[in-house]
């Protein structure tokens, strides 16, 4: 009796392998086209005009560069009153370190070399990723990891993440690498995969502070517990080495900002984060389709609490579904993405921390149901336009279905999160 290889194999109901790869390949073609404009776009309309005239346009690595030169002068001046939600560096303090490095270039250069180190850590976490699904099981060949690293470069988030010069391709390069090296391992080196796991969410946490939920990883897979423990330890050292550069004042300062931004949120459709969106139905569209120099809000105490229950109901959730071994691998990914979600400036840039999601439920297409592929190849095609982009026809809807419409990536995530794995091994 012949045994079917485990490529063709299926959930009952689900997808036929030729059935997904051809969708998963269509996604791919799509995901081409995009990457050869994105690709010109950004040559042509940043990365060239930058070079000739630093002041061609404005990015945030201009804020970033803009730090680190008034870091190299006066160490006091690295956050700055003047700055809203809207503008400024506002990282952790050691965040400023390699700015200051590429502070010694001219801004155009300095801005190349930090979007080729984005898109090499962009492939660098998509192929760490797609190792550690193969260390959990998942069948994954040469073409469908060819297919879901084409659509990961090409999703808007990433392509966002490149023309804003921003710093969320490390961030997840770093949470990707702690989650694969950081479940403890019994034999040579499993101490030290450990520890470096927590040097990597801790680095990741002193860039931006987003990846310290994924500590909550911790509750549904005990093998992380010492990963986190070292993420801890790592962070204190990390601090101390940093004020051999950055003085402890800047902490003060840090933890000053961290509080006068604590009730904000910025209105504009640029911002998919939940509070914005729950924020954009009490405006007018005029509001938030442009920017007025009024996009930073107060938000109400109750829905700074609203937004953090969210999160921990989204949590237990995964908790209880990461029971079996592809629920553990779901549960991970959603954790990941799930800080775009409940960030109160979830920019358009911030859903790069998706991609695990997106690419977990990529892999799993031919075990899925047609339904639920159906849903999953929707939620990737909403994240493929950049957010902030504006249609005419949208425009001529009622408010409230404007702001859905335009808060497409964070409803294409709260739907693939709350989207039960596609397979069950």
């Amino acid at each position: 009796m012949n045994t079917p290889n485990i490529e063709s194999r299926r959930s009952p109901g689900g997808v036929s392998r030729a059935k997904a790869d051809a969708v998963l390949w269509i996604l791919a073609g799509v995901s081409i086209a995009l990457l050869i404009y994105e690709a010109g776009t950004l040559i042509t309309a940043v990365l060239l005009p930058l070079v000739d005239n630093p002041n061609a346009i404005q990015t945030d690595f201009h804020y970033y560069y803009e730090a680190a030169m008034r870091f190299r002068g006066d160490a006091s001046k690295l956050y700055l009153p003047t700055d809203d939600v809207i503008a400024g560096f506002t990282y952790p303090p050691p965040a400023i370190v390699p700015f200051v490095v590429l502070s010694h270039a001219p801004l155009g250069p300095a801005f190349l070399v930090f979007t080729l180190a984005s898109y090499a850590a962009l492939f660098g976490a998509v192929w760490v990723w797609l190792g550690y699904l193969r260390d959990r099981g998942r069948s994954i060949d040469t073409r469908t990891a060819i297919a879901v690293t084409l659509v990961a470069a090409a999703l808007g988030p990433t392509y966002m993440n490149a023309i804003f010069g921003q710093v969320n391709t490390f961030v997840l390069a770093c949470s990707v690498a702690f989650i694969a090296l950081g479940r403890l391992r019994q034999g040579f080196g499993a101490q030290a995969r450990s520890m470096a796991a927590g040097v990597l969410l801790a680095a990741g946490i002193w860039l931006k502070i987003y990846p310290a939920l994924l500590t909550a990883v911790g509750i549904w897979d005990r093998r992380t517990w010492r990963a986190i423990g070292s993420a801890v330890i790592a962070g204190f050292i990390i601090a101390i080495a940093a004020l051999l550069v950055v003085p402890i004042d800047a902490y003060r300062s840090f933890l000053d900002v961290l509080s006068t931004r604590a009730d904000k949120t910025a209105v504009h459709i640029t911002n998919q984060s939940l509070m914005a969106f729950v924020e954009r139905f009490s405006i007018a569209p005029a509001e938030f389709l442009n920017w007025t120099g009024r996009e930073a809000v107060t938000t109400s105490a109750a829905l700074r609490v609203a937004n953090w229950v969210l999160g921990f109901a989204v949590i237990a959730l995964l908790w209880t579904r990461a029971r079996s071994n592809a629920g553990a691998v779901y549960s991970t990914a959603a954790l990941i993405a799930l800080a775009a979600v409940i960030a109160p400036l979830g920019w358009g840039h911030t859903f790069v921390l998706v991609l695990p999601l997106v690419i977990v439920h990529l892999v799993s297409l031919r075990d899925a149901p047609p339904v639920h592929a159906a849903i999953v190849c929707l939620g990737v095609m909403a994240l493929m336009v950049p957010a902030g982009r504006r249609f005419s026809f949208i425009e001529q809807w009622p408010a409230w279905l404007q702001n859905i419409a335009y808060s497409r990536y964070l409803i294409a995530t709260m739907i693939l999160i709350a989207l039960p794995q596609g397979d069950k091994k």
